[in-house]
């Protein structure tokens, strides 16, 4: 040192204080001989005791971390390392010799480095504090780490900030934790506020619409989807949902059976399906919709129960994701309170269309009293036909009514009355042919069949075809069609249109349906006394050669059995009247062991010659002849050859009803044809009761009494035989029979008066 002009020599020593304690010294030599001014060596010491505790403590803590395993680093006051451990190195990736002399900022980002400089600005001002902070640290290799940093000023002998010291914490898990938490409480929200939406939302696809996004939001996927399920259709709808390409969010269908699809496979299994990267799933390829997204991973769900499944709720992203057992059950929280408040507005639609279907329903019964009172008091079928139509158009639950008739010859339906329709006839064609797609529709079916038929949604009926467009432009979704039937006589086809589908169905169609029956017995009412009332008639003369083997009664044909008068009864039945020579009776009782229409026959004689009553049930002559409007005048049967003359009204459709009797006798033929004039009784008072006073059941008494010999004396028959013919109460018969009596008594006194 003495040799070496200029030199510094620093060290450290033991010095026992005059007090007995030891310190600790750091002296500082330097050789000044060369100053003239000094010349000599100057020694600066100064107690650094304390300064040595420090730093013995700090070695101390260090090993006790490096024990323990966590980072320790040293910093200077420019932030440059000056001290690291191996669990640092280890934990940065750097090198020890990378790191000394480096800047702390070598592992932070911009964010970090602000946050830590502002941090340590504040610790500053109390350098006695420790402050720990939390950053992500990036380590050689790049990764990012999140870390806590806790840190300590270091001081110098004279309190003057030397550097810093910290302590780094790896602190992922706890991230991850606290991230897990905040998802759940997150998703708890998500729930809670889907769940109170769906108490106060009245519009399920508000609610869908919604859940989608927050879904979505919650989970960080780029698509959520709520399929709605069509299980006649056997696919789904993508009813609502975020993230697809505009356009498709209603319009969008993915099959609900199909081995690739998802959903698919999810409504087979019932339960969550999770998929972390389609690439790499076995289960199912993925359908077009998630493919041509680019989806790679999801969370599918059931909304509703497995055995009646309202559709899926799906969430998906592009990329290979893991899902928690938390986010599962997020997803089918959801799409639990979607399936509750789906349901709960089909329960509150199902009251509202209850609550309206009973309005309507008593709206209808009291239109179809209104129209049967009404029709009853017509004198036409004309007016019968315009009364309905209008009756039924001018209520709020249908738009338009309107009748037709098939024509035969063209198999065309052409309208009677129409009343609402607004021109919708003029561009709709109807035909009775069911080869002919026109044919198809419910006023084609219903002519044909005799049955009500109806279309419960124009728009999706596929036999509707012809006519939908007209449907939409018109405005309505449902139809009817109901035959107008008597007594095996179709008089055409009442068609009403209803603005709502499914109008028709079950009680409403069952009231309705009345108005065929109501109508059809107004108008055969009207051409029965049409016919009866006109002078003028067209007489027809049948018969059938050989009659016996037509009707397949093994016996031979004796005498001669004239049918003489016939009197209608309720229930389609009828009562006979006749007279049946001695060799006759065996004949009529064989006619009566083979027809089953025959119910009995009464002979008013014990043997020999006599009169005769036979009762019939629906016999199809009579049946279609009273459908027809018209009556029966005579018949015989002689020498084995059936033949019946009958009239009927000049406006009758006659081919028709020769059509009618031959479907169920072939063998019988007109013989002869004619216009004829009744006026024999026209204008007697009595006659003009029988025609216009007389109820049905008042005339029915009246003429099966006249026709049984309740009149003659003896007695024929008594009133409680009678009474048992026509198969009602004696009492009832004699009080019809009692009020027909006195309004022929009294038409007769009255004129002669």
């Amino acid at each position: 040192m003495l040799e070496t002009p200029g030199y510094e020599a620093e060290t450290e020593f033991r010095f026992r204080h005059g007090d007995g304690s030891w310190i600790v010294v750091e002296a500082l030599a330097r050789d000044l001989r060369d100053d003239p001014t000094i010349d000599g060596i100057v020694v600066y010491t100064r107690d650094v005791t304390e300064r040595r505790q420090r730093e013995q403590t700090l070695e101390r803590y260090a090993g006790l971390i490096d024990a323990i395993g966590d980072p320790v680093y040293e910093l200077d006051a420019q932030g440059r390392f000056t001290f690291v451990n191996e669990a640092f190195i280890e934990y940065s990736g750097y090198d020890e010799a990378e790191l000394l002399g480096e800047h702390v900022s070598i592992g932070l980002d911009e964010d970090a480095i602000a946050r830590t400089e502002a941090e340590i600005g504040q610790l500053l001002d109390d350098p006695e504090g420790t402050t720990t902070l939390e950053y992500e640290m990036t380590t050689r290799d790049g990764e990012r780490v999140p870390v806590e940093n806790r840190l300590t000023v270091l001081t110098d002998d004279d309190g003057r900030i030397r550097g810093s010291a910290g302590v780094v914490r790896d602190i992922s898990d706890r991230k991850r934790r606290e991230r897990e938490l905040q998802s759940r409480v997150r998703q708890q929200e998500v729930i809670t506020e889907l769940g109170r939406q769906a108490l106060d939302e009245h519009e399920p696809d508000a609610l869908m619409a919604n859940a989608a996004e927050l879904v979505a939001e919650t989970l960080d996927t780029e698509y959520c989807k709520v399929l709605d399920l069509d299980a006649p259709a056997e696919q789904l709808l993508l009813r609502q949902g975020v993230g697809w390409e505009e356009g498709i969010v209603g319009e969008a269908t993915v099959s609900a059976v199909a081995d690739d699809s998802q959903a698919a496979y999810t409504l087979a299994h019932e339960g969550p399906v999770v998929v972390e990267d389609l690439t790499a799933e076995s289960r199912f390829s993925g359908p077009e919709l998630p493919t041509s997204h680019d989806v790679k991973s999801g969370i599918s769900v059931v909304i509703g129960s497995g055995g009646e499944p309202w559709g899926i709720l799906g969430a998906h992203d592009t990329t290979a994701k893991t899902f928690s057992e938390h986010d599962v059950n997020f997803v089918q929280s959801v799409a639990n309170v979607l399936a509750t408040a789906i349901n709960r507005h089909h329960n509150e639609q199902a009251i509202r269309e209850q609550r309206e279907a009973l309005a309507t329903l008593n709206n209808l019964n009291r239109i179809v009293s209104d129209i049967t009172e009404t029709v009853i008091a017509k004198s036409t079928r004309e007016e019968i036909e315009q009364s309905v139509c209008e009756a039924l158009a001018a209520t709020d639950s249908y738009e338009f009514a309107w009748i037709g008739e098939g024509d035969l010859t063209s198999e065309v339906v052409e309208p009677r009355v129409t009343v609402g329709t607004a021109g919708y006839l003029d561009d709709a064609e109807i035909l009775l042919d069911p080869d002919d797609e026109r044919g198809e529709g419910p006023t084609g079916r219903a002519l044909r069949t005799g049955e009500v038929q109806t279309t419960n949604d124009s728009r999706r009926d596929p036999r509707y075809g012809p006519w939908q467009e007209l449907a939409a432009e018109y405005g309505f979704r449902s139809s009817a069609a109901i035959p107008i039937v008597h007594e095996e006589t179709t008089y055409g086809v009442l068609n009403v249109y209803a603005d709502r589908p499914n109008a028709f169905e079950s009680t409403e169609r069952g009231v309705i349906s009345r108005l065929g029956e109501v109508v059809g017995h107004a108008i055969a009412s009207v051409e029965r006394k049409r016919a009866l009332m006109s002078e003028e008639a067209v007489e027809l003369t049948f018969q059938i050669r050989d009659a016996f083997t037509e009707l397949g009664v093994a016996a031979d044909p004796e005498g001669t059995i004239s049918f003489d008068a016939v009197v209608p009864v309720k229930d389609d039945a009828f009562l006979v009247y006749g007279t049946a020579t001695a060799d006759a009776r065996e004949t009529l009782t064989a006619l009566y062991d083979r027809l089953p229409v025959w119910e009995w026959v009464t002979f008013y004689a014990e043997e020999g010659a006599s009169t005769f009553e036979l009762r019939a049930v629906d016999p199809p002559v009579l049946s279609a002849l009273t459908s027809f409007g018209g009556s029966f005048e005579a018949g015989a049967i002689e020498d084995g050859d059936l033949r019946m003359q009958v009239h009927l009204s000049p406006s009758a459709d006659v081919r028709r009803f020769i059509e009618t009797i031959k479907e169920s006798y072939p063998g019988m033929e007109m013989v002869a044809r004619q216009q004829v004039t009744r006026t024999a009784d026209r204008g007697r008072p009595a006659a003009n009761v029988l025609d216009e006073s007389l109820t049905d059941s008042q005339r029915t008494a009246l003429e099966a009494a006249f026709h049984a010999g309740f009149f003659e004396w003896p007695r024929d028959s008594s009133g409680q035989e009678v009474a048992d013919s026509l198969d009602i109460a004696a009492p009832t018969f004699h009080n019809h029979l009692r009020k027909a009596e006195r309004k022929l008594v009294a038409s007769v006194l009255g004129a002669e008066r």
